[in-house]
């Protein structure tokens, strides 16, 4: 991993917006070179998962273990401008779990069935069966591949906020949603609890996003508990570690330096205290503001 990249650490001002807010929108994230390898690899995934699952052109096209697919998916994983945000929100004991690519082709604004996706928060099980308040666990990147400035692109819908409310939101309050408009290229981050659901695309254009997750090593993948050795023996050893390998099981709970690369690297070009400030999580919920009672 190059150290271009700690030149995007999180600010103070971010840290706030994510933390407050549950989102943290990363203009530009792309590059036009980045952005127009990853649409190429992409269309061709769609093409490829249409024709094995006789999807209909009109219709969503959804597709998890992105990740493997092609190498400039991998490139995401550590990508300069995303990546330093994870490790200043979650620490160096950070994995990649999921990989998602969605293409959502136009629907017509006359259709009788028209609507949203339903309101949601990520996690699967947790959070159904973990006590409240529940903890961060893991976020996702929303690497957004075309534009969706305008209302009817079907955009992302969120509730700021609402990552810190132990309850369903109150979704007659329009005044409470803000559905998120920006441009292709454009990073999203959000806190998986935070309520979100996919806006209606009533546009020109198919909508496409890939999103990445990242979890705390000790979860579970969504991808793959053990990636394949052809991946791994492609990548370096921060990349084999986000994507989920190590030395022995007992590394996911207490792992050594063998089985954590990057808090090596950030030791070496940030610093022990750096690194001892972001792997404490335990005393953070006083900087939230407004506890929840």
């Amino acid at each position: 991993m190059h150290t271009d990249s700690l030149q995007y650490s999180m600010t103070a001002e971010q840290r706030d917006q994510f933390d407050q807010e549950g989102y943290l929108v990363v203009p530009d994230a792309l590059d036009d070179g980045m952005l127009a390898r990853l649409l190429d690899a992409a269309d061709r995934v769609d093409q490829e998962e249409r024709v094995r699952g006789q999807i209909d052109p009109r219709a969503m096209m959804s597709k998890f273990r992105t990740i493997v697919e092609d190498d400039v998916f991998l490139e995401l994983l550590d990508w300069p401008k995303t990546f330093p945000l994870i490790w200043n929100l979650l620490g160096w004991n950070v994995q990649h779990y999921i990989s998602h690519l969605i293409y959502y082709p136009p629907e017509s604004s006359s259709s009788a069935d028209l609507k949203p996706g339903g309101w949601h928060q990520d996690g699967g099980r947790p959070v159904p069966e973990m006590e409240r308040p529940q903890p961060r666990l893991s976020l996702k990147v929303a690497f957004w591949l075309t534009d969706i400035s305008q209302v009817d692109n079907g955009g992302i819908r969120i509730i700021p906020g609402s990552h810190k409310e132990d309850r369903p939101p109150d979704l007659q309050n329009e005044d409470d949603i803000l559905q998120l408009q920006v441009k292709a290229g454009t990073a999203v981050l959000f806190d998986r609890r935070m309520w979100h659901t996919r806006g209606i695309n009533t546009s020109d254009l198919t909508r496409k996003v890939l999103f990445l997750g990242y979890s705390y090593r000790w979860l579970r993948g969504l991808d793959y508990n053990v990636m394949p050795d052809e991946i791994l023996e492609k990548c370096d050893p921060i990349r084999r570690q986000l994507l989920g390998d190590g030395v022995n099981l007992k590394g996911w709970w207490q792992p050594t330096d063998a089985d954590v690369p990057l808090k090596t690297w950030l030791t070496e070009n940030m610093g022990a205290d750096y690194v001892e400030e972001i792997g404490q999580k335990q005393w953070d919920r006083e900087k939230w503001g407004q506890v929840i009672d």
